[in-house]
């Protein structure tokens, strides 16, 4: 990456070269040159994107891809999908999103497809993306925007960087503001509770849990959780039966996909014998609760919910 200093556009390169190379060149084209530099360079800005990337985009893009299904839920609550030239096949919501020119899938996206679109902005995640092939795409000479969400707050700056870079600030900043405003509601309603000790499962078969620096856990503590995985180093690390009968969480939690999995855990040995199990607290969520997108507040909700239906009548 060139230092931020001596970073020039193409167009300005191409046209410095033309007023100081070429032979009598007059004063007015000279002047006529600068001010076609001046007009390219006041319609783009310089962005540090969420991995500490520089990138130059434009002041209203036009033509935007997405390279993920949570990029593309913030630009459809921005009001931003008419510009939308290219989503993943995972991009599902809303249903408008399915007929969007797919672009590849969330590991494997599609250089030719992409640079065919010709966008003049792409936005990536570390909530998803291959990092090898996102910044490939950046060495194509893509103008490409990382994000990365990697909890709650982070998911806010991703709301707000998505806002400015598409020059819809004021948009972002009052769906962050509502986003804020719903978590404070649940947050009243479970005052004064102690916080439920659960196992969080995002996969039966191996048995995967989110681990210290996922997005998951953080989410999970809104709706007043203390996930049981959640000092574990790795990401998603793989967890053993024998070390959530050594916990004994109050809660098991999962999402929609593992629903078959632990429709009667009370009939599997070993995990009959969990307190969680035999009490039949055992929770199947939406999968929007694993969105890093302004959607998780909707899992927040319905998971604080199940737990406390009480506090919420």
């Amino acid at each position: 990456m060139i230092p931020k200093p001596f970073r020039f556009s193409l167009l300005s390169l191409v046209l410095l070269h033309s007023i100081g190379c070429a032979p009598g060149t007059s004063t007015a084209h000279k002047a006529g040159a600068q001010e076609q530099i001046k007009a390219a360079e006041s319609d783009s800005v310089d962005y540090t994107d969420e991995i500490g990337r520089y990138v130059r985009l434009p002041k209203h893009p036009l033509r935007i891809v997405s390279l993920a299904p949570s990029v593309t839920e913030v630009l459809y609550l921005l009001g931003a999908q008419d510009r939308l030239v290219g989503v993943t096949t995972h991009c599902d919501w809303p249903e408008d999103a399915k007929t969007k020119p797919k672009i590849g899938n969330l590991l494997n996206p599609n250089y030719e497809v992409i640079l065919a679109a010709k966008p003049d902005l792409v936005i990536a995640t570390t909530a998803g993306n291959d990092r090898a092939a996102v910044l490939k795409l950046a060495g194509l000479g893509l103008p490409v925007f990382v994000t990365a969400p990697r909890s709650v707050e982070k998911i806010f700056e991703t709301v707000l960087d998505a806002g400015r870079i598409t020059d819809r600030a004021r948009e972002a900043e009052q769906l962050v503001s509502n986003m804020r405003e719903r978590l404070d509601e649940v947050r009243r309603r479970l005052a004064g509770l102690p916080p439920t000790r659960a196992f969080f499962m995002t996969w039966f078969d191996p048995l995967l849990a989110p681990g210290k620096n996922t997005f998951e856990n953080d989410v999970l503590r809104q709706a007043g959780v203390e996930s049981i995985t959640a000092d574990i180093e790795e990401f998603y690390p793989r967890y053993s039966l024998e070390q959530i009968l050594a916990r004994d969480p109050e809660a098991i939690l999962t999402v929609e996909h593992n629903t078959r999995s632990v429709a009667d855990l009370k009939r599997i040995a070993g995990w009959n014998r969990l307190s969680a199990v035999r009490k039949g607290r055992v929770y199947v969520l939406s999968e929007v609760i694993q969105h890093p997108s302004p959607r998780f507040v909707e899992g927040v909700e319905e998971l604080a919910r199940k737990l406390h239906p009480e506090r919420f009548q």
